[in-house]
């Protein structure tokens, strides 16, 4: 099994919802990270299925939150793009 989230842009959507400042919908993960809409809807589904994201909806929308389990996954791989950078 491969683990998207050690791929760029789906690492980009966990980094994206670190910003708790945001009410991170669909839409609006799929905009900045540069994937589709169907490939976001795809690696959020994966990343709630291992329990890193979880889903609220506020009307028609589907709000997307990180998990306790998903900041601290998205702690450690902030440590590894720091590393990475030096």
């Amino acid at each position: 099994m491969i683990i998207p989230f050690l791929r760029e842009r789906p690492t980009s959507i966990l980094i994206l919802l670190r910003d708790t400042n945001k009410e991170w919908c669909i839409s609006s993960l799929n905009s900045k990270s540069g994937l589709t809409y169907p490939h976001t809807v795809k690696v959020l589904k994966h990343y709630s299925m291992l329990g890193l994201v979880e889903f609220n909806t506020l009307g028609r929308k589907k709000i997307v939150k990180l998990t306790e389990k998903g900041k601290k996954i998205t702690s450690s791989l902030n440590d590894i793009i720091d590393m990475l950078n030096e």
